[in-house]
C-alpha cells in the first residue's frame, strides 16, 4: 500500500488523472480494477475514479508495491489493436497469453478489463455501463485473435443469441505437425471435459458425459510434415479444435497440452500456432438493432506468427 499527499498542483484534478500521472507506466486497467473493488481511498474513505481531489487530501493505494514500482525492465508493454469499432460492438485482436477475463489466478491484464479500463479513459473516467464493453464469447488464454465486446446490455444479448444460433461463423489458422489426408472436411465427434486435469478427450461415438462437436477444416498449405489449416468451429466447445486436430493425428504446433513436446523444443516454441483470424456475420432473417453487421467479415491485421513457426515454410 502506498500513501500520497494531494498538494496544489493536484487541486481539483480527478483521482484517475493523479494516479496516471504518478504512475505513468502502470497500466490503466490495474487502476480501473482497484477502483472497481474499492481498493482506492482519500482520507480513509472508498472513491470513485471520477472524484476530485483537493490540496492536503491523503491519497491510499491498496495495490501491491510490485505493480506500482514498475520500470523498464519489468514493464510488460502491452498495444491491443481494434480491427473494427462502432456504437454497439467492439472488435480486438488479443494478443497470446493474455486471458479474456479474470479468473482464479488474478491476473493483472485481462482482455475485458483492459477495454473497460479503456473505454473509462476515453470518457475521462465514466465507464459507458459497470462491466462493458462485455466479452461475447471466449478464447483460450493462448489462442491469439478477434474477439467481439459489446457495448451496451441490449447488444450482449443479441450477440450471445446469435452465437448460440451459429449465426457469426469463426475461422481460424493453425499449423500442424501432421497434413490431414483430405484438402477439406467436416469432421464429427463426440468431447468429454475432464475439469479437475483442464483437459478433454475425444471419441468417436458418444460417451457418458460427451457432446457432439463438429469442426470443418481446408489445407491452405503443406511443408512436410506440417500443414497450414483453415478451421471453422461449428460447434464451439473447450479446447475442441486444439483437441479435435489431435485425435484425427494433426495435433498443433506449440501445444503444451496436445501437441507433441519433443517436436515444440525442436521448433523452439512457445505458444500454440493457432488464430481466431476472421469473424463473418450471416444473420438469419429477423429485426434487431445489429443487422446491418448481416454480411460483414472482419480480419485479423496481421498474424504474430513465432520464428518457429516461419522456419516450416508454412507461413
Amino acid at each position: 500500500m502506498q500513501r500520497i499527499i494531494a498538494d496544489h498542483s493536484d487541486n481539483q484534478k480527478r483521482i484517475n488523472r493523479f494516479l496516471a500521472d504518478r504512475f505513468p507506466r502502470v497500466p490503466a486497467s490495474t487502476f480501473f480494477k482497484a477502483f472497481r473493488k474499492r481498493n482506492i481511498r482519500v482520507n480513509g474513505k472508498r472513491v470513485r475514479n471520477d472524484f476530485c481531489l483537493q490540496a492536503g487530501d491523503v491519497v491510499e493505494i491498496y495495490i501491491p508495491d510490485s505493480y506500482l514500482e514498475r520500470d523498464e525492465r519489468n514493464d510488460r508493454a502491452v498495444s491491443i489493436e481494434i480491427p473494427y469499432e462502432d456504437e454497439h460492438i467492439l472488435v480486438a485482436a488479443k494478443p497470446q497469453g493474455i486471458p479474456v477475463h479474470q479468473d482464479a489466478n488474478q491476473e493483472e491484464l485481462v482482455l475485458d478489463e483492459y477495454l473497460q479500463a479503456m473505454a473509462a479513459a476515453r470518457q475521462d473516467g465514466a465507464a459507458p455501463e459497470p462491466g462493458f464493453p462485455a466479452l461475447c464469447h471466449r478464447l483460450d488464454r493462448n489462442t491469439g485473435g478477434l474477439v467481439i465486446l459489446a457495448k451496451d446490455r441490449e447488444t450482449l444479448d443479441v450477440m450471445q443469441e446469435k452465437f448460440k444460433n451459429h449465426e457469426i461463423r469463426k475461422y481460424y489458422l493453425a499449423c500442424t505437425y501432421g497434413i490431414p489426408r483430405e484438402k477439406e472436411a467436416e469432421r464429427t465427434a463426440y468431447l468429454k471435459k475432464d475439469t479437475e486435469s483442464s483437459h478433454v478427450k475425444i471419441y468417436d461415438s458418444p460417451v457418458r458425459g460427451s457432446v457432439r462437436i463438429v469442426t470443418r477444416y481446408r489445407l491452405v498449405k503443406a511443408a512436410y510434415p506440417y500443414a497450414l489449416l483453415e478451421v471453422e468451429l461449428v460447434t464451439g466447445k473447450t479446447h475442441q479444435i486444439r483437441a479435435h486436430l489431435a485425435w484425427m493425428g494433426c495435433p498443433i504446433l506449440g501445444d503444451g497440452k496436445y501437441g507433441i513436446n519433443t517436436v515444440n523444443r525442436s521448433l523452439g516454441l512457445k505458444m500454440q500456432a493457432l488464430f481466431a483470424y476472421k469473424l463473418r456475420f450471416e444473420f438469419k432473417k429477423g429485426t434487431s438493432h445489429l443487422d446491418y453487421l448481416n454480411g460483414m467479415e472482419i480480419t485479423l491485421p496481421a498474424i504474430p506468427w513465432e520464428e518457429g513457426i516461419r522456419s516450416t515454410g508454412l507461413v
